[in-house]
């Protein structure tokens, strides 16, 4: 299993060396075309948000 930049850094280079469509990019690397549409927009992904039961803590 590979880590969500290296992922990332997947989906950009098949993009851009391939040319594939954004639906197919999501077939081949099994995630939905959010998550592409963020890959090709950004070289990290978003920063992951703290579960709601730790904010409610406080």
């Amino acid at each position: 299993m590979e880590s969500r930049v290296e992922l990332f850094a997947t989906i950009r280079r098949d993009a851009r060396i391939e040319g594939l469509s954004i639906r197919a990019l999501a077939k081949r690397h099994n995630v939905h075309r959010r998550t592409i549409r963020q890959a090709l927009d950004s070289a990290e992904p978003p920063a992951r948000k703290p579960p709601a039961s730790v904010l409610r803590r406080k």
